[in-house]
């Protein structure tokens, strides 16, 4: 059953109705050659799915019935919030937020180290990847997309902390001076049931005084991904893997 995105204003609960509109209608109608009696599920993107049959095609727009509501579809049980520096070459930064967004991440903090390279992420482009890797999963949510707008005031890594503390996260730094035995997997499997920050470093890793200062004022867990030296996608995919496959 393909996934569409609907607009919340677009979805009538009191007549079990929705209407696709625009680029999803179109490609509903003219791509995937949908039509009256197939089946279909629908994204608001803030929390549902509707699992749909479409009625009838009016003007370039599809009229689906709602045959079943279905809140929190494709959502991890496990909320992560992925903070992560900005990767300077955008096809990887990316790459990662598409995969990120695949794997269940509830949200993506992008931030300024003192090793950051910079690069400002172009927000609508982001968004879009955002949205494609929902549909691709079917997904009720779009993960928040958190970062400076137009670079005007980055999002430094002290606040970023302060900002997951403040939301009762239990934080993970990937460090790879971590000894081997402070291992990601140890320290998720003892955070089940507990909402999770997974923070990882730009490139050059991340300075021996900001993991002083994750450690000591907001009692972050240093934990390590194992003997290879890991690209940051590879090293935040890699962590939310592991997240992933904690759930009970």
């Amino acid at each position: 059953m393909e996934c569409f995105i609907v607009l919340p204003e677009d979805v009538d609960l009191a007549r079990n109705e929705l209407m696709l509109r625009g680029e999803e209608a179109h490609h509903a109608i003219r791509s995937l050659r949908l039509h009256a009696g197939d089946e279909l599920l629908a994204t608001n993107l803030i929390g549902a799915c509707y699992q749909c049959r479409i009625e009838h095609s009016i003007g370039g727009m599809l009229t689906c019935s709602i045959e079943q509501v279905l809140p929190n579809f494709g959502e991890p049980k496990m909320d992560v919030l992925l903070i992560a520096a900005i990767i300077s070459q955008p096809a990887r930064w990316e790459f990662l937020l598409e995969k990120a967004t695949e794997l269940g991440v509830k949200a993506i903090e992008a931030i300024q180290t003192e090793r950051t390279e910079p690069f400002h992420p172009r927000l609508e482009r982001s968004k879009k990847i955002l949205r494609a890797a929902v549909k691709q999963t079917k997904r009720a949510w779009m993960p928040a997309l958190i970062f400076a707008k137009d670079g005007s005031q980055e999002i430094l890594f002290r606040d970023a902390m302060a900002s997951a503390q403040a939301e009762g996260r239990t934080i993970i730094v990937l460090h790879e001076e971590a000894p081997p035995a402070h291992s990601i997997v140890n320290a998720i499997a003892s955070a089940i049931g507990q909402r999770l920050a997974i923070v990882v470093g730009p490139e050059g890793g991340f300075t021996t005084e900001e993991v002083r200062l994750a450690k000591s004022e907001f009692s972050a867990h240093i934990v390590s991904l194992g003997p290879r030296r890991l690209r940051a996608e590879t090293a935040s995919l890699a962590a939310l893997s592991i997240a992933m496959s904690h759930q009970r």
